[in-house]
């Protein structure tokens, strides 16, 4: 899966649902209220994915192999106990590769943090965090969420993408 594909698909679904709402709110079909509010549409959607749109394209410029970790805050009061017990894995995926890959974490609270909802397109009324994948020039190898996952699972999939 290719995180840029990921993200129009994303992109078109946001897009359509955004225009059913306007259709419901202007008492319109959905063809009359994307004719209608056509720019607005098209500006309200490219604002939304701005941010996230720069966080892809860095992610698929980056030629190493990527271990992305997207967890709650460090600092924040309510925890999350799994971002915590999977830490250590990360510190031992990071000790092992260190420079033959790249560690990308992204707090999930942050407008980055929208990669969750790219990567994880379940309809899901919370987030199961930590989202922890492996990247490689853009391509989601293998992704996992809500869950500690041992080192020797992630190498697994790093040793795929290294040289």
């Amino acid at each position: 899966m290719n995180l840029g594909d990921l993200l129009v698909t994303h992109k078109i679904g946001f897009r359509q649902k955004f225009i059913e709402v306007l259709a419901r709110k202007n008492s319109c079909t959905p063809e009359d209220a994307e004719a209608e509010f056509k720019d607005f549409i098209e500006q309200y959607v490219d604002e939304k994915y701005i941010h996230i749109q720069k966080v892809i394209d860095r992610i698929i410029d980056i030629e190493k192999p990527i271990f992305l970790n997207i967890r709650r805050d460090r600092m924040r009061e309510d925890k999350c106990k799994i971002c915590e017990g999977n830490e250590p894995n990360v510190h031992a995926i990071e000790k092992k590769y260190g420079s033959m890959i790249e560690i990308f974490e992204v707090i999930e609270d942050r407008p980055e943090g929208a990669l969750y909802q790219i990567i994880f397109h379940e309809e899901a009324e919370e987030k199961k965090l930590p989202l922890t994948a492996v990247i490689n020039k853009g391509e989601l190898i293998k992704f996992w969420a809500g869950k500690t996952v041992d080192s020797a699972v992630y190498e697994q999939y790093i040793k795929k993408c290294l040289p």
